[in-house]
């Protein structure tokens, strides 16, 4: 009776201390190690409508490229896809993103490790930052005193080309959830996916990717 009654303070000290624990966890750390949706509190983006309008008034703007004044008024802003800085689910190929400070802390419906997590941030965060500057270098160009619209067309290749990379790792990791274990198939596919290399683009799959943006 004795040892059961010097055991009580301290089980009840490790029963208060683990749900003090778990109050002090943020609302987005839980969601990312629980799997859970908070769609009630987040912004949501179509992701593949936010690639779709990139393209579209990139190439609409190139479609009548000139240095008017009027034009370049137009000319279309670098932009982020993941610098958000609250809680924002972003859908791509049909799988629901949690973006917390440009990481990926979380994929609907699916269960991942913080490794697997950083891994899939590591290369769409790579991706992002690319098409960014590609985007931002151009439009330096445009707004130069002295323009090079063959600088500009070759800037404009890589940031379509990077968004079509960026397209096939999102439609590659939805692939992945295509079976009866998505989390485990995930976790195992997603270390073997080659790290997004632009330069090695250039040469051999450039002509396709703009091929194919073009469809």
């Amino acid at each position: 009776m004795k040892i059961t009654l010097s055991l009580t303070p301290i089980l009840c000290f490790i029963t208060l201390l683990t749900n003090a624990q778990l109050k002090t966890l943020t609302p987005a750390k839980q969601m990312a190690k629980n799997g859970e949706s908070m769609f009630e509190v987040s912004n949501k983006l179509n992701g593949d409508a936010l690639i779709d309008r990139l393209v579209t008034q990139r190439r609409a703007f190139n479609n009548s490229r000139n240095k008017s004044a009027s034009q370049l008024a137009n000319l279309p802003a670098a932009e982020h896809i993941f610098d958000r800085a609250s809680l924002t689910t972003i859908t791509f190929e049909g799988l629901d993103y949690f973006i917390l400070n440009n990481r990926v802390i979380g994929i609907k419906g699916l269960a991942l490790s913080n490794e697997v997590l950083a891994q899939i941030t590591d290369k769409l965060m790579l991706l992002d930052k690319v098409q960014y500057d590609y985007c931002e270098k151009a439009n330096n160009e445009y707004l130069s005193a002295n323009t090079n619209f063959q600088n500009i067309r070759n800037m404009d290749r890589w940031f379509f080309t990077t968004l079509k990379i960026f397209n096939t790792t999102v439609n590659d990791i939805a692939s992945f959830t295509k079976n009866a274990t998505p989390s485990l198939s995930v976790a195992a596919n997603i270390s073997k996916m080659t790290h997004p290399n632009i330069d090695a683009w250039k040469e051999k799959q450039i002509d396709q990717a703009l091929v194919q943006l073009e469809k």
